[in-house]
C-alpha cells in the first residue's frame, strides 16, 4: 500500500511500517534518541545528524497551529478544486502537516481541536487527514 494520492515518498521499510500502522489506525513516528526530535511521517535520520531513532505512537488529537487554502492544486491533487492544508500540534508535542477536511474557511481558526484520521483512497493507497473535533472530545 502507498501513502498519498500520488506517493512522493520513497518506498522504504520505514515508510512501509508507517503505512501498515496507518491501516491499523495507529499513527507512528520516529523520535531521535540523541536530541528527542519527533518526526511525522517518520525519518531514519535526525536533523542533529543522529541515525539513532526509535518508533513512538503519536497522539491522534491536537490543535491547529496554522493553515492555508490551496486554490491552484498540483497535478497530484487536481481532483480537488481547492482544499485546506494545516499544521497541527498533537498532544504529544509532535507536529503534522495534512489536508484538513470537514470544515470551511469561515469556521476555521488557529487553536481549533482536530484529530488525525486515516482512510484508504483506493485498494492500494491510504491517506491521513485532519478533521475538526468537538472540544468536549479532547
Amino acid at each position: 500500500m502507498i501513502l498519498g494520492y500520488v506517493s512522493c515518498l520513497p518506498e522504504t521499510k520505514l515508510m512501509a511500517k508507517f503505512v501498515e500502522e496507518l491501516k491499523n489506525e495507529r499513527l507512528m513516528g520516529t523520535r531521535c534518541r540523541k536530541c528527542g526530535a519527533k518526526y511525522l511521517p517518520p525519518r531514519a535520520h535526525c536533523k542533529c545528524g543522529s541515525a539513532d531513532v526509535e518508533w513512538f505512537e503519536a497522539s491522534r488529537q491536537g490543535k491547529i497551529l496554522t493553515y492555508t487554502s490551496v486554490g491552484f492544486p498540483p497535478q497530484s491533487m487536481s481532483k480537488h478544486k481547492s482544499y485546506i492544508v494545516a499544521i497541527a500540534e498533537l498532544q504529544d508535542g509532535s507536529k503534522l502537516l495534512a489536508q484538513l477536511t470537514g470544515v470551511s474557511l469561515k469556521m476555521l481558526r488557529v487553536g481549533m481541536p482536530v484529530q488525525v484520521v486515516s482512510r484508504p483512497v483506493s485498494t492500494d493507497k491510504i491517506v491521513y487527514e485532519l478533521k475538526p473535533m468537538d472540544v468536549m472530545e479532547i
